[in-house]
């Protein structure tokens, strides 16, 4: 989503939201539970598709102009029938668009795959990629095991696996980038972080977020702690952006008792990557190290009630079967964990993204 981009109203977002439900369930209770189940099922095989598009960069050669599939397949290095047919399915689920002779166009979804704001390009090559589609293939080894799939498939945890395949860190790396970018200008329009002072980012990696705060609230600066081997690359990504003289790096683990001095703390996508008692010794030590007064925002999904629709069911699923103990979390979750580390939950801020904002504070 690109920054200048206007967003709709939240309440327009969640009445339409809501609409669309309600006409999914219409569909559902209508047709035989065989056809509703077979056309479900028939995403399975535009996954491998769409990532087909993704790592060959299909979008960035339709930029300027329509191509045929030979140019696309020249272009590529790849089989133009093969090629073909790949984007044929792609065009007939609304992702680019097919004309005479074989040729391909860009689309408002196929524009997704282009590099930049907005981009679900990375997003797309990292969860659809062999290591990851190999792992998801795996997930009735952690449903009979209690075992992550990754772990199981690959014998060892994610962060481990990453820190030895550079290329696969890169990918996920970009990845989070893709998501945090899509995120950041609906989370900017639901809270006001003008009446702070000092904001820490708990894990912030190079600083993408806080950097898009401080842009928006220029009397803010911004502490941005996370692991000592990520220094270099969050610095010059800060000063790549014009804020080095507003953010500092301040090196360290969560996992480990630290002190920053802050207002305002923020954690995104921190908790659902850990199990309860990682996620209460996270937040119990930066418990210990708030001051008086000082607030905690916690951007991730909450997961709604039974019977709900939510994207964040499915990508609990993604949790668990790469994240050792990872999960998406119900409000109810939230709070006994907030509890146990000394906080409470004063309010939650629902988004248009998917992700919403906890508001605690220190009890």
């Amino acid at each position: 989503m690109s920054s200048q981009q206007k967003l709709p109203p939240y309440r327009l977002v969640k009445i339409l939201g809501g609409f669309r439900s309600l006409l999914l369930r219409i569909h559902r209770k209508l047709f035989p539970g065989s056809v509703v189940l077979y056309e479900q099922f028939q995403s399975f095989w535009l996954m491998q598709p769409l990532y087909i598009a993704a790592e060959l960069n299909i979008a960035s050669f339709l930029k300027d102009k329509p191509l045929s599939v030979h140019e696309l397949a020249e272009k590529t290095g790849t089989n133009p029938d093969a090629l073909y047919r790949v984007l044929r399915a792609l065009a007939s689920s609304g992702i680019f668009k097919e004309s005479g002779g074989r040729h391909f166009n860009l689309n408002s979804q196929a524009r997704a795959l282009l590099d930049g704001d907005g981009s679900l390009r990375n997003m797309i090559i990292h969860h659809l990629d062999p290591i990851n589609w190999s792992a998801n293939g795996n997930l009735l080894h952690t449903v009979k095991t209690g075992e992550n799939a990754f772990t199981g498939k690959f014998g060892m945890d994610i962060y481990p696996y990453l820190r030895q395949d550079h290329d696969e860190l890169q990918r996920f790396e970009k990845s989070m980038s893709d998501l945090s970018a899509m995120a950041i200008n609906p989370l900017l329009s639901r809270y006001d972080f003008s009446g702070f002072e000092t904001i820490a980012d708990i894990g912030g990696g190079e600083g993408f977020l806080l950097i898009k705060i401080l842009e928006k609230h220029s009397g803010l600066k911004g502490l941005l702690f996370d692991l000592p081997e990520n220094k270099q690359k969050a610095e010059d990504f800060i000063k790549s952006s014009a804020m080095s003289s507003r953010i500092s790096f301040i090196p360290g683990s969560f996992l480990e008792l630290f002190s920053l001095e802050a207002d305002l703390f923020i954690m995104k996508n921190v908790l659902h990557n850990w199990d309860d008692a990682t996620g209460s010794l996270i937040l119990g030590n930066l418990r210990k190290t708030m001051p008086p007064q000082s607030r905690l925002l916690i951007l991730e999904m909450v997961v709604p009630g039974p019977g709900k629709d939510s994207f964040s069911k499915l990508i609990d699923i993604q949790m668990l079967s790469t994240m050792p103990g990872g999960r998406e979390r119900t409000r109810q979750e939230f709070e006994e964990l907030l509890e146990k580390s000394g906080f409470s939950l004063r309010r939650i801020i629902p988004t248009i993204a998917p992700l919403s904002i906890l508001e605690t504070v220190g009890e």
